[in-house]
Formats: C-alpha cells, sequence, structure tokens
C-alpha cells in the first residue's frame, strides 16, 4: 500500500532577515545577526554603503573629505567608541578651537574680543536655560514615570527655540548665539528646531551650549568609510546596492521586500533602518502603527546645508559662528593644495554648496580676504533616499514615547538615528538602534 504523504508548505525564502538601508544603523544589525549564525541579505539604494555619512574626494582636486556625518564624542558616544576600539580604527586628535571670530547682529569680532563677547552671549542662554536644563537633566535621570508625564511636565519647553528666545527677553547677542548654535548644531530652522530637542541632547551629550564652540569632536583618520568598510566586512552579509525598496510585505510567517524595477527579497523578518523621511515612500502592507505613521509624516527638522571648500585666508583652528548669517558656522581643517579645507553649515538653507560666487561672499563676512579654489558638497535633502540631513526634533516630537517609534511592528524590527531612543541625530543613535534592531528579530525569529 503506497504511503500517503502529508501535505507540506514550503516556505521559499532568500535569507533569515532582510535588512532594509546600508548605513551604520543597518550594517551593526546585519553584523549582529550574521553572528548570531543567521543568513542575511541587505538591501541599499545607493550604490554605496554608509548612508548620510559619505567620505569621497573634492571633485578634481585629490582631497577627501566627509560629505556627511563627521563629527562624535567617543567619551559619551560609547556604542561608537566600542566599534572603533573593536576594528581599531584611528582617529584625528580633538578639534579644538584656536582662532575664533563672531558675527552677531552684523558686528564681526575677532581676537579675545570675539572670545569674551560669545562667552557673555552664551552665558547669558546658558543662565535663562540653567532651570529648563535641570528639569530636563532630573526628568532622563528620573524614576521611570509615564513617558506622557514626562513630557507633560516640560511640554513649556517644547517650542521653537526663535519663539523660546522671544518669549524669555534674551538679549540680542544671546538670542544670535543661540539662533547660531541651533542652526548650525540642530541642523535646522531655529524658528522649527524643539527647544526640548535641543535640551535633551545637550544632557545626553554632557555639554553646555558655551563650551561646544571650544572643541568640536573627534573624527575619522581616514574618513567615516574606514569604520563602514570593517563593520561591513565583519559582517559578511549578501549585500545588493543599487536596490531601492518600494514595498514591504508582511504576513504571520513571512516578509517580502520589493525592489524599484523589478525583484523581491523574502525573508523571515526584516529590519527597517531607512531614513525616517523615506518611510512614506515605501508601502506597507500592513500599514504602520499610528505611532509610525505620525513619525514619518511628521518627519524631523533636520534640514542643514553642508559646504566643503578649499579655500584660502583662514588659519589653522578656526571657528566663525555667525547670526544672521548665510553660514552659521565655518570651521578649518588641513591645509591641502591651494589653501585649507573648509567646512559650513547653514540651518536654515541661505546659500548653495555648488555656488562657488555665494559659498566665497558667505565666508568673507568672517574673512573678508577668503578665496575659493574648489567646492564640494551634497544636497541630502532633496536626495531621493535620505531627504533630511541629521536628526533635529521638531515641536511635538515627543508627544509620542520614543520607543513607539523602534518598536517591532510584527515582522519588522526598526533602526535609525533618526529614531534612536538615545543619540538621535549621531552615529551613536545608529550603531546602538542597530544593535536593538537585531535584538528585536532573534525574538521575533525565536517566536
Amino acid at each position: 500500500m503506497p504511503t500517503r504523504l502529508a501535505a507540506v508548505r514550503l516556505r521559499l525564502v532568500d535569507a533569515d532577515v532582510v535588512v532594509i538601508g546600508g548605513g551604520f544603523a543597518g550594517l551593526i544589525a546585519a553584523r549582529d545577526l550574521r553572528a548570531a549564525g543567521h543568513t542575511v541579505v541587505v538591501l541599499e539604494a545607493r550604490d554605496r554603503l554608509g548612508g548620510r555619512t559619505w567620505y569621497r574626494q573634492i571633485p578634481g582636486t585629490g582631497v577627501m573629505a566627509e560629505y556627511g556625518g563627521t563629527w562624535f564624542f567617543a567619551e559619551v558616544h560609547t556604542g561608537l567608541a566600542a566599534e572603533i576600539a573593536r576594528y581599531e580604527v584611528p582617529l584625528n586628535p580633538p578639534a579644538v578651537t584656536s582662532s575664533f571670530a563672531w558675527l552677531a547682529n552684523g558686528t564681526l569680532r575677532t581676537g579675545p574680543d570675539a572670545i569674551e563677547a560669545v562667552a557673555a552671549a552664551a552665558g547669558d542662554p546658558d543662565g535663562a536655560l540653567a532651570g529648563a536644563m535641570n528639569r530636563v537633566r532630573d526628568l532622563l535621570d528620573g524614576s521611570g514615570a509615564d513617558p506622557h508625564d514626562i513630557v507633560a511636565s516640560v511640554a513649556d519647553l517644547d517650542v521653537g527655540v526663535e519663539g523660546w528666545l522671544r518669549a524669555n527677553g534674551a538679549s540680542p547677542d544671546a538670542s544670535a548665539f543661540m539662533l547660531a548654535f541651533a542652526a548650525a548644531m540642530g541642523g535646522g530652522d531655529p524658528a522649527h528646531l524643539s527647544l526640548l530637542g535641543m535640551l535633551v541632547d545637550a544632557v545626553e551629550g554632557e555639554y553646555r551650549f558655551g563650551e561646544v564652540v571650544q572643541n568640536l569632536g573627534e573624527s575619522f583618520a581616514d574618513g567615516t568609510a574606514s569604520l563602514v568598510d570593517a563593520i561591513a566586512r565583519d559582517a559578511d552579509a549578501d549585500v545588493r546596492t543599487g536596490s531601492p525598496v518600494v514595498r514591504i510585505t508582511s504576513s504571520s510567517d513571512e516578509v517580502r521586500a520589493d525592489i524599484a524595477g523589478g525583484g523581491e527579497v523574502r525573508a523571515s523578518a526584516a529590519v527597517v533602518a531607512l531614513p525616517l523621511h523615506v518611510w512614506v515612500d515605501v508601502a506597507f502592507d500592513p500599514p504602520l502603527d499610528d505611532a509610525k505613521r505620525r513619525a514619518a509624516v511628521g518627519g524631523h527638522g533636520g534640514a542643514s546645508t553642508k559646504i566643503l571648500a578649499i579655500a584660502d585666508g583662514l588659519p589653522a583652528g578656526y571657528l566663525g559662528v555667525g547670526w544672521p548669517a548665510p553660514l552659521q558656522a565655518v570651521m578649518s581643517g588641513d591645509e591641502v593644495p591651494g589653501g585649507r579645507l573648509i567646512s559650513g553649515f547653514s540651518g536654515t538653507r541661505a546659500i548653495r554648496s555648488d555656488d562657488r560666487e555665494q559659498v566665497e561672499a558667505a565666508l568673507r563676512l568672517f574673512v573678508p580676504h577668503a578665496s575659493v579654489s574648489a567646492l564640494g558638497g551634497h544636497d541630502w535633502v532633496t536626495d531621493p533616499y535620505s531627504k533630511s540631513t541629521w536628526f533635529a526634533a521638531r515641536p511635538g516630537w515627543f508627544d509620542d514615547d520614543p520607543k513607539s517609534r523602534t518598536s517591532p511592528h510584527g515582522r519588522l524590527a526598526f533602526a535609525g538615528s533618526d529614531i534612536a531612543a538615545e543619540g538621535a541625530g549621531w552615529i551613536e543613535g545608529a550603531i546602538v538602534s542597530g544593535h536593538e534592531a537585531a535584538d528585536d528579530v532573534l525574538r521575533i525569529l525565536a517566536n
């Protein structure tokens, strides 16, 4: 009598996990999952890895520069520090300011006068914010209160920086300093950045606003690519660049990622490690939960323009800070053929990174005889695979529990610096959230 075989449904998957996004968060998640013994496919829309970090040559110069994320504080960013130590990635010395200029409301001060003026300006907002900073510090160090109760207790701080300064009667110089700081460090228009977000970052980063102008932080001697490449090699995953995902369909036991132009990857679980502003370009089936949809639709306030230039006329260790100005921060780097490598930031997007006349005019507000010989830069806000620069909280961002944006949704885990519960906006946030997403996937696969 023939043996009767029970019908068995075979699940055909390409990998245990598909990671969507090849920045730091996605690569960390992929490496951790590979170390746990799982097969992983990484889908990256661009033709390279690294996300919103990008170490590349300024065209025609032979000079390498960071087009995206650059600086960090290893003492505070312990997740990143662990990765640097793991791969023995060399670092540059901290970027310490030795020549400072302060442009406030049309008045340029340099030398000792600038240092004294900015110290007074920084002291004023620090004084006005001392109580608010202490409230935030107490909450972050606090007793595990309900997140909604925490936000309610500091709701008066979750307002635009510019409006708060006006309402609290800050002096013209103090306002100029804080607006320049918000635009350059915060990375967006101060009218639309949450003061609470800036305070949270300051408390987590263990800095005072006036101190940051003296120490810009550490950077990678061989660029962010040195760590990106090390993590990618270690992960040894199936990496597929040029593969933008347009739809993610999940069921009770499978995830399917559809790629633009055709093709798909099936897996038992997924990590969504895309910039927040790109979520709206992906069709999620079933739809995301309410908190994630609100985050995706509302977005964040990170919309900075970063200029890269080779220019002469700027001394070593130079930092210029100004408001109002097309560039709210200008800093000099290494001496290179043609001058020095210069970085500048405009949170108000009042300048184009590829317009030499604009860039030179903006630099001359700080250094009247500055001359630009070469330009670089990338517009991350119009880049379809980022649509933003680094995370900056807008008013209302804290209305939802931060964990609601990273909590698993079915068989999907979520990672990225934009949604990190701690270290948001920094490489640190991407790394920590990548670890957490890998842990979430392991729990999904175990059930």
